[in-house]
């Protein structure tokens, strides 16, 4: 009886050091990011605890090893999402991690040297906790299947992963144990979002066909419709819009001089641009309907040929961006790579390449310039002017805050190139505006993109028009309180010559998409009351 309490207790003390060794580095990591610290969620910490109870039983060392190391790597991931955009790592952001690698690196390969700190962050107290095992100071009581344990404790998150309700509990729970939610996360992803991606989604809802009514009576008549997708742009950001630093001084001088010039805050239609830009071109009100991404019966690009545009598009970012969203129907593509950047001088030089192949002045065009300022790293879009555009350096601002209202200046500059290009026309001319998303700088502690947070989803709409007027049409633009993505899509549909009506869908309400094309990953519905404020509803 006294050797089994003493075993018990041998247990119960070497289960404590696992714990603690395992929680090290998000105990650590609270002083760094005080919002990401860990608190009294028992239920979670009783979780990893459970775990640690399991490791301590565990003889065979070389399984222990491997199980340190894999969810080692997995911890580095979640650590390395945490410092970066300040937010616990969900199943669907590991999926973007392999969808968007480059962007990654690109947006990292400056900064990559500020994150090294998690490679000690969890290697430390991991390794540490290895020299303690291979060295018998811990598992002292163990017996020979104990390596079932930990796979089963694994095997119920699968599990719980595999049923409806368990896993919309795993894929938006918050948790204050870092240790915790890597293990949530990386088990929903292995056990659901990554299977269902290889076998294919069976269920799901069918919703009502769009009704497309041509609405066109000259298909002869020469006009131009130009659609701008910024990149990241937060609205907030923008003096424009009444931010306190002078970051759109161009703008602001034109919306003076222009009294049909319209712009206003907006919302996005998804978390970032591989999800934003097919539901921009294909007006997808629901993210939940994809079906819209295949069936392609409401895609711009398709519509502006069926009613003689020309339609071109102008790719700002990469040729791997260009075949990720799948662009079709198009007669004449610009696109940007890293190959004709440097004798371009970025954006800027590129914008002046691509307009100078196309000519306003012939007949019928539809053209889509997709941008790529403001992308992160964000000094990165204005490097070939940085003495005329590197304006704020102010050391009371998160360095981050001071290169991304760099980019806004320049950002002020393109727009007003892209301005004076459909002004060139002579024919009857309408530019709309819009971000494909946002960007957080740092409200609530978020920073970057890929987050159902309001802060991360204002970005700015706007429009013109040129050699000629259009004032019933200017006038309900102006009147439209915040539109939402779909909104913009839809007035695009309608100057190439259709009305689209979305049947079964209250269009009053935003609805934008999280990290899933199929809108699993989240939908944040935005609804604008009556009395002028706004809800918002997180749909799982």
């Amino acid at each position: 009886m006294k050797k089994h309490v003493f075993d018990f207790l041998r247990v119960l003390c070497a289960s404590a050091v696992i714990l603690f060794l395992l929680t090290a580095p998000e105990i650590v990591f609270s002083f760094i990011n005080p919002k990401l610290s860990v608190c009294g969620n028992f239920d979670k910490l009783g979780a990893v605890f459970l775990l640690a109870i399991a490791l301590s039983l565990v003889e065979n060392k070389t399984f222990i090893k491997w199980f340190l190391i894999v969810f080692g790597v997995f911890q580095l991931v979640q650590f390395n999402s945490m410092a970066y955009f300040g937010v616990y790592l969900t199943p669907y952001a590991i999926d973007f991690i392999f969808l968007e690698t480059g962007d990654i690196i690109t947006e990292i390969k400056d900064v990559w040297y500020k994150y090294l700190y998690i490679f000690a962050l969890v290697g430390v107290p991991y390794w540490l906790l290895w020299r303690l095992i291979s060295r018998g100071v811990l598992n002292r009581v163990t017996f020979k299947y104990g390596w079932l344990l930990p796979m089963l404790y694994v095997a119920a998150f699968f599990y719980r992963a595999s049923t409806p309700n368990g896993i919309f509990q795993m894929l938006f729970k918050q948790t204050c144990f870092a240790s915790y939610n890597t293990i949530n996360s990386f088990s929903a992803y292995l056990g659901n979002v990554l299977p269902k991606k290889i076998i294919g989604h069976t269920q799901e809802k069918i919703y009502p066909d769009y009704k497309l009514t041509n609405i066109e009576k000259d298909k002869n008549a020469p006009v131009n419709v130009i659609f701008v997708v910024g990149e990241s742009v937060n609205a907030n950001h923008l003096s424009l819009f009444g931010y306190d630093r002078p970051t759109t001084p161009e703008l602001e001088a034109y919306a003076a001089r222009n009294p049909r010039f319209v712009y206003k805050k907006a919302w996005a239609a998804g978390v970032n641009t591989l999800i934003a830009l097919p539901m921009l071109y294909n007006i997808q009100v629901n993210p939940k309907n994809y079906r819209k991404l295949i069936k392609r019966d409401s895609y711009l690009l398709k519509m502006a040929q069926d009613n003689g545009f020309k339609v071109t598009y102008i790719e700002s970012q990469n040729p791997s961006l260009f075949k990720k969203t799948s662009i079709s129907h198009y007669d004449k593509a610009f696109v940007y790579s890293s190959k004709n950047g440097t004798e371009l001088k970025g954006e800027n030089g590129f914008l002046d390449m691509a307009f100078s192949g196309i000519d306003l002045n012939d007949g019928r065009n539809f053209v889509i310039v997709h941008k790529r300022n403001i992308h992160s790293p964000y000094n990165d879009n204005y490097m070939y002017e940085n003495g005329k555009y590197e304006i704020f350096k102010d050391a009371r601002f998160d360095e981050r805050v001071n290169e991304y209202d760099n980019a806004v200046r320049y950002e002020d500059m393109l727009l007003m190139k892209i301005l004076k290009f459909a002004e060139s026309s002579k024919h009857k001319t309408y530019l709309f505006y819009l971000s494909d998303h946002g960007e957080a700088l740092g409200e609530n502690g978020v920073w970057g993109h890929g987050h159902l947070s309001p802060e991360d989803l204002e970005i700015p709409f706007m429009f013109a028009m040129f050699n000629g007027t259009d004032d019933d049409f200017t006038n309900r633009l102006r009147e439209k309180d915040r539109p939402c993505a779909h909104d913009v899509a839809l007035w695009v549909a309608e100057k190439l010559g259709w009305k689209v009506d979305v049947t079964g869908e209250d269009l009053n309400v935003c609805q934008v998409n999280g990290r899933d094309t199929m809108g699993r990953a989240g939908v944040l519905k935005i609804i604008k009351k009556s009395d002028g404020t706004t809800d918002f509803k997180l749909e799982k």
